[in-house]
């Protein structure tokens, strides 16, 4: 009895293969995403290189999981919600893991220190990731809780828009340079051509921090999306 129930499990497999647990997928995405929100918080905090290091490293990890999760979407008999938002969440999971790798290139590059709006802006940024996969686990057991995760993953693009326009109010005040020049004090010129510079600089590094908050409200949509489908 036993050999023919054990036979009749393989037929069965065979032609309605078992359900990956698409969820549990989406979940370990969801962990190298807070690991490397919380190593950018880290690096804007200290300027420690090793955390732009890890950021990298998390980064290749990344593309191999997606790719991985995607192999397996693509073979799947069956899923537990559509298709296409499955694979929307794999990738908007994911693209916090290419900003954080811009952002400290870039400051890096750019030799550019942090202020309190980029680590305001970052701590905000840790916060939408963190609340997006408790979303996430939520999801299969407790579908409509999850909308309040993606609820305030909206809320945290707010407030990162917020704090990035009163940094570009702070940053365009020249008006003490504009003064030195026509004071004809010495190096002044010199003086504000590298506030210039560092004007620019530096709004690609809040505007870097933009994106990744509009992004990561896009990956707080699809949450949404899946939740309206599901619960």
């Amino acid at each position: 009895m036993s050999g023919s129930s054990t036979t009749f499990s393989k037929l069965t497999n065979r032609v309605f293969p078992r359900m990956p647990d698409f969820y549990g997928l989406i979940l370990d995405q969801c962990e190298l995403a807070n690991q490397t929100a919380a190593l950018l918080e880290e690096y804007v905090q200290t300027g420690n290189k090793s955390r732009a290091d890890q950021i990298l490293k998390l980064e290749q990890d990344g593309e191999v999981l997606r790719q991985r999760n995607l192999d397996v979407l693509k073979n799947a008999f069956a899923t537990p919600m559509d298709r296409e938002d499955i694979y929307r969440a794999y990738v908007t999971v994911d693209c916090i893991l290419n900003h954080a790798h811009s952002i400290v290139s870039e400051m890096d590059a750019l030799q550019i220190k942090t202020d309190p709006y980029i680590t305001d802006m970052t701590a905000a940024l840790r916060n939408a990731v963190e609340n997006l996969s408790d979303g996430y686990k939520k999801l299969a057991s407790a579908p409509a809780e999850s909308d309040k995760d993606a609820q305030l993953v909206f809320k945290a693009r707010k407030n990162i828009e917020k704090t990035f326009r009163s940094a570009l109010t702070q940053l365009f005040q020249g008006d003490k340079y504009i003064q030195m020049m026509q004071e004809k004090q010495a190096g002044a010129e010199a003086q504000a051509m590298s506030y210039v510079l560092d004007i620019f600089k530096r709004r690609e590094i809040y505007r870097h921090l933009l994106d990744a908050a509009i992004d990561m409200k896009n990956a707080g949509k699809v949450l949404h999306d899946i939740v309206v489908q599901v619960a």
